[in-house]
């Protein structure tokens, strides 16, 4: 297998991954989802027995997940780093059966983010209740969790959808930017330069 990588995301044309296979008992998509776990077992193996010839584990996560790969069933899917990561930690918890795709919980919602992006977002509304969804936006772009051309309206739509607008605690009032919580932390100075004469004239 040639070695491809990616940036950080999925793209398959705005449609929903064929990636995301549910699990029954229909023979076909047992037969698919084996295919699948044999995929992602071949894409982790250089990790799970030593061999990759990186630096570390992220580089070659970040080398292998540069470009697109094309899955079993032809489709085109991209990858973040983190994903290999998880399935990694995956396949040493619970064998080949943890790599087969698992029925997704959010059926039916937009795929515009993965679920590594949507993990982050619930960690950051937990620890930071009053970020904004354009804040949020920001964060995941910053640190590769989604490509830039997601738009902000996803992770606005994400956090209406899920009812995770609002602080839980309702006794919390916002922090303005350049604020701190007790009197005396925070010192702001002002300095001007203007012209001047020296002693000597």
């Amino acid at each position: 297998m040639g070695m491809v990588s990616l940036p950080s995301l999925l793209h398959n044309g705005g449609k929903p991954p064929k990636e995301d296979i549910f699990m029954d008992n229909n023979p076909k998509n047992l037969s698919d989802a084996a295919a699948m776990a044999q995929f992602r077992l071949a894409l982790i193996a250089p990790v799970i027995h030593g061999l990759y010839p990186d630096p570390s584990r992220n580089a070659y996560y970040q080398r292998i997940t540069e470009k697109p790969l094309t899955l079993p069933d032809g489709s085109v899917f991209q990858y973040s780093p983190k994903t290999l990561s998880k399935w990694v930690s995956l396949y040493q918890n619970g064998g080949i059966d943890a790599l087969m795709p698992q029925e997704r919980s959010d059926k039916g919602s937009s795929r515009a983010l993965p679920d590594t992006a949507i993990e982050e977002i619930y960690r950051i509304k937990e620890a930071f209740p009053r970020l904004n969804a354009t804040q949020i936006h920001h964060h995941l772009v910053k640190e590769a969790f989604i490509p830039a051309t997601v738009s902000v309206c996803a992770v606005q739509r994400f956090v209406k959808r899920h009812d995770l607008k609002s602080a839980r605690n309702p006794g919390m009032r916002d922090r303005k930017a350049f604020e701190e919580d007790a009197f005396g932390k925070m010192w702001q100075a002002d300095t001007c330069y203007l012209p001047y004469i020296t002693e000597d004239g």
